[in-house]
């Protein structure tokens, strides 16, 4: 038959929360990777996953996979996320039940994790932890099976339904918001630059600036956590390493899955409310963000 047809015209979350299912729980060398690509303790042995969980009153958690990290039992709390919207403070559910099985004495480590599409991972603000759909889709074509090939394909699927749906609703007080904060940092620091912003999305907390100085930095002013990142993508653990070990006793490391960010904590600020009653939050956020740029092109011998 014609490779150009599609095996099925349309994919939908459960389909991937099975197929998943399925590989973490038969295909060891499948889990591994996977455990791997989050940066989490080496997975020695599976003891299992399971589908829609529900535990302590807390919500379901999508899949839930159990392993062992040499004598430690670890937790992986799995949100698969393909064409909703994120429910209110589902990440933070997440991050409860995480805590909460740890106390109980269920496992010694647990991590809430974020699968899906490249598209949606990145224009969300919670999960620093995932794995993209295009990622395990390549991880199976790579395995060389018909059968991998084929579950590659419905991926392939899940990922292009994405892009086609894809429609980012505006939200007109947060959308205020980033524009009074677009026009402030145009003034005062104009050399973090800022995509000017168009549609902004109720969940939409984290801007992004650069310099066009330093390659591969993306400056974050993360509002909701008091957090202004600036964030590495592509460095070496040398790399990393340097920088900590030369790190102002200012600033932190922080890791994330794929990356890792020097970050200084800031004041707390809320998008849906009015810009001129934060602007002293604001202007601290800024500030850190420019005192964290200044620290790198200054010492930017050590990005090398």
């Amino acid at each position: 038959m014609d490779r150009s047809i599609l095996p099925v015209e349309s994919v939908q979350e459960r389909d991937i929360d099975l197929l998943l299912l399925e590989e973490l729980n038969t295909h060891d060398a499948f889990a591994k990777w996977f455990v791997h690509s989050l940066n989490l303790p080496e997975l020695t042995i599976t003891e299992g996953a399971w589908k829609s969980i529900t535990a302590f009153g807390l919500g379901e958690t999508d899949i839930l996979l159990s392993y062992f990290s040499n004598d430690k039992k670890v937790y992986l709390l799995i949100e698969n996320k393909l064409d909703a919207c994120f429910q209110d403070e589902q990440y933070h559910r997440y991050k409860q039940r995480s805590e909460n099985y740890i106390a109980s004495n269920d496992c010694d480590l647990a991590f809430a994790i974020l699968v899906a599409p490249e598209l949606y991972c990145k224009n969300q603000n919670d999960f620093d932890s995932y794995v993209t759909y295009e990622e395990v889709a390549d991880q199976l074509k790579a395995t060389g099976t018909r059968r991998s090939w084929f579950k590659s394909e419905l991926l392939r699927i899940a990922i292009e339904k994405l892009r086609r749906g894809y429609h980012p609703v505006n939200s007109e007080p947060v959308q205020a918001f980033w524009h009074a904060y677009w026009r402030y940092r145009e003034e005062y620091y104009p050399d973090l630059e800022m995509k000017r912003p168009d549609i902004v999305p109720h969940q939409s907390d984290w801007p992004m600036m650069y310099d066009r100085r330093l390659n591969n930095i993306v400056f974050y002013h993360k509002f909701a956590q008091g957090n202004t990142d600036a964030t590495f993508f592509g460095y070496s653990e040398e790399v990393k390493a340097t920088l900590t070990r030369q790190l102002p006793n200012w600033a932190k490391i922080k890791t994330h899955t794929k990356s890792f960010s020097i970050r200084v904590n800031s004041s707390v600020i809320d998008r849906t409310k009015n810009f001129n009653d934060q602007i002293p939050a604001a202007e601290e956020g800024l500030k850190n963000l420019n005192r964290i740029r200044d620290w790198i092109i200054e010492n930017e011998v050590l990005l090398h």
